[in-house]
């Protein structure tokens, strides 16, 4: 049975709609849809290979001011005398650079100007007389902290996306970004707040650059912006101003790139790297501006907690030539950020990271065809699961679908291990996984519908192996006309219409004596795998060679017949013992039984809207034209040519007449079934097969007379066929009556049948 055209239309078109959705989600990343599983798979390699420390080891320290230390000397923000005394300690351990990672947006709280904001006014009395000047004569830790950072190779920070409480300046930029190929503006975001330090510390400092922009709660950091847009305004990251001011640099080059006419399947537009002139450094970026960020393991993270360096505990010998970067991880509550290695760390330590990413090029790279191939990926390996999936069982269609996963997941790894290119597995194999599971669910969808059309067209038509062999492959059941060689047996009562009489006001004995015939005949066809087509009244129509193949399938139809016929025998004892208990005449029952082989249609018979499995052709017509005309030749089973021919020489047949029709003007000979092949070998069938071959030699030559004493013979011979011998003898005065003419071949002319 083959699908309706709408479901043809659905199975083609919900596998397609994966593979589009999946491009669409590659394309527009809907909500982060399409980056959730790629960030996953990233974070995975990155779990798994680690970046290693270059040969010098890190480049930058990380001075924490941790747990222990807020316990030990405060929770930050602390007083600037604390800051002076910490930035002191590292910029005399031979800091290369020194970064505050933290903003330093608002006043000390303990500077004697706020001290005198707060206290003022002072009440009168001698003993509070001149107290202002005497606060005001105390060290000013602002500018003493300024002169500190005027004085050393400094960075202070500024945070994007943060609101300032005290008012918003413009950041200072003490070095110029110059953009190439384009402006890359057009690729980042543009903040329009922030939290900067106060302008006393921007202009002492060497360098001033932004931190992490704020983020979401629970955001796992995978990138740090290189430059950040404020109102429009490029700015540098605090890590590209770490290492300018380490190496002597002047300022940036910003380069994006983009494809000269607008599309290119290599380039993928936007910001490429930042370059910080005059000293050979660059940071490859994505093309939002942010730096992949390249976690590397324990080895790579050097820190030193603050508190120890305050107390005079700390093996300074690992700030020397390195850039120190400050930063919290505690002021009351955890300041740590989700990082792909599943290990949170502060932003302090980030931006270490970073340093040393950019020191050392070890850079994670997207290429620019990267989302074209992933893109390509998805089309053609979808498409080809799909058809492989609809053309082959599903288990080869999955283990198809795997191979191309694990070859994308092989070639992935690859890309990362080797040249640190992030190339996406995930979405091609989510979308290879959907698409074949949105294919194989429609195809079951389909084969349980076929299972249930076979269940009920041959659920009581085929035997129970039969069936199952159908339900296993429902396809060779063909909703389409097709020819195919068949045997058809159709078997009818007669004197059933004496014995309906008796039963026309008793329904339920009516339907009873059917059954008793029906049902062993129609076991004995599905026992000899042979297919019941309808029951039309006292008429049953079997098929052999359709739907299924049948080996021998005319020797089966002719021994199914041989067995109807002694086991009709059971209910005419039954019809006895009935007639006897209502005291009337019994009626014997017997059989007419028509077979004939040869080449049938088989197909939907029905309706389009109701399919009906049925076999129709010559075959059937014939066999049903010799089942209704068996009562006048006398034996019980009449064969067509064509099946005598199929059987050979293995049963007891004999010639009984040859039968003309408008499709056969020649004439088909047809034979009574006497035997299996037991009883063609006995010598007294072979006898009269030889004296009815007289017969019909003589008849056939218009030799009536000589007919006549050849049927008169044959009457007294061992299984003799009295209605036979006497249907001839009236044929034979009819055409003494009527002569044929002398160009007949002896056929008797059935017409159109």
């Amino acid at each position: 049975m083959n699908p309706t055209p709408a479901f043809r239309r659905l199975s083609a078109i919900l596998p397609g709609l994966v593979l589009v959705l999946s491009v669409f989600v590659a394309i527009n990343d809907p909500h982060g849809a399409g980056t959730f599983l790629q960030n996953r798979a990233f974070d995975l390699y990155q779990r798994i290979l680690p970046r290693e420390a270059g040969a010098g080891g890190p480049h930058a320290v990380y001075v924490d001011i941790d747990t222990e230390t807020a316990k030990r000397f405060g929770a930050w923000p602390w007083p600037r005398k604390r800051l002076d005394m910490l930035v002191e300690k590292v910029r005399d351990a031979g800091a290369s650079a020194i970064v505050i990672d933290m903003t330093l947006a608002d006043a000390d709280p303990t500077a004697t100007s706020e001290l005198l904001r707060l206290w003022s006014p002072f009440p009168a009395g001698e003993k509070f007389n001149g107290f202002s000047r005497t606060l005001s004569g105390l060290p000013n830790h602002e500018r003493e902290l300024a002169a500190l950072l005027s004085s050393s190779k400094s960075v202070v920070s500024f945070v994007p996306g943060k609101t300032s409480f005290d008012g918003q300046h413009t950041p200072a930029r003490p070095a110029s970004i110059t953009p190439s190929g384009g402006d890359p503006r057009h690729y980042m975001r543009d903040y329009e707040t922030w939290r900067p330090s106060l302008p006393l510390f921007e202009a002492a400092a060497t360098g001033n650059g932004a931190s992490l922009p704020e983020r979401d709660h629970g955001e796992t950091i995978r990138g740090l912006p290189m430059l950040t847009a404020l109102d429009g305004t490029l700015y540098p990251s605090n890590v590209l101003e770490a290492l300018r001011v380490a190496r002597g640099g002047a300022g940036y080059r910003a380069v994006v790139r983009a494809p000269e006419s607008g599309f290119s399947f290599e380039i993928e537009p936007g910001l490429e790297r930042v370059e910080i002139t005059g000293t050979g450094l660059h940071a490859l970026t994505q093309k939002n501006g942010e730096l992949r960020l390249y976690f590397g393991g324990e080895a790579t993270r050097r820190s030193i907690p603050a508190g120890s360096i305050l107390s005079g505990g700390a093996n300074l010998g690992a700030l020397a030539g390195r850039i120190a970067i400050i930063g919290v991880s505690a002021n009351g509550s955890l300041q740590l950020h989700d990082t792909p290695l599943g290990i949170p760390l502060a932003s302090g330590a980030i931006a270490a990271n970073a340093i040393d990413q950019i020191a050392d090029g070890a850079f994670l790279v997207r290429p620019g065809w990267a989302g074209v191939a992933e893109q390509v990926f998805v089309l053609l390996g979808g498409l080809i699961v799909i058809l492989v999936v609809r053309r082959f069982r599903f288990r080869w269609g999955f283990a198809l679908t795997l191979l191309l996963i694990g070859g994308a997941a092989y070639g992935s790894w690859w890309a990362f291990e080797t040249h640190r290119w992030l190339i996406d597995p995930t979405l091609g194999g989510v979308t290879l996984v959907l698409a074949a599971l949105t294919c194989a669910l429609m195809t079951r969808l389909h084969t349980e519908d076929e299972i249930r059309f076979v269940e009920t067209q041959f659920g009581r038509r085929l035997s129970s192996s039969g069936l199952a062999r159908v339900k296993a492959n429902p396809h060779m059941i063909r909703a389409e006309g097709a020819l195919r060689d068949v045997t058809s047996v159709v078997v009818g009562l007669r004197g059933f219409n004496i014995i309906a009489d008796r039963y026309l006001e008793d329904p339920t004995a009516y339907a009873d004596i059917l059954n008793r015939f029906f049902s062993p005949m129609t076991k004995i066809v599905q026992d000899r795998n042979g297919m019941v087509d309808r029951a039309v009244g006292d008429t049953l129509y079997a098929v052999w060679n359709a739907p299924l193949d049948v080996a021998d399938h005319a020797s089966k139809g002719c021994d199914a017949a041989l067995r109807m016929v002694e086991n009709l025998e059971a209910l005419n004892e039954f019809l006895e013992e009935d007639a006897r208990r209502q005291h009337l005449s019994h009626v014997p029952l017997s059989l007419s039984v028509g077979i004939d082989t040869g080449t049938a249609i088989t197909g939907n018979m029905g309706a389009v809207q109701r399919f009906d499995y049925g076999v129709l052709g010559e075959p059937v017509s014939f066999a049903a034209y010799l089942q209704k005309n068996a009562r006048h030749y006398g034996p019980a089973i009449i064969v067509g040519e064509g099946t005598q021919r199929a059987v050979g020489g293995r049963y007891a047949l004999l010639e009984i007449d040859l039968v003309s029709t408008s499709r056969h003007p020649e004439g088909r000979r047809i034979f009574a079934l006497l035997g299996d092949p037991i009883m063609r070998a006995n010598p007294k069938f072979r006898a009269l097969q030889e004296a009815h071959a007289l017969i019909f030699s003589a008849y056939r030559s218009q030799r009536w007379a000589e007919a006549r004493a050849a049927i008169a013979e044959c009457r007294k011979l061992n299984g003799a066929i009295p209605t036979l011998y006497d249907f001839y003898e009236t044929r034979i005065a009819q055409y003494e009556a009527n002569p044929p003419g002398d160009h007949w071949n002896g056929a008797f002319f059935a017409g159109r049948i």
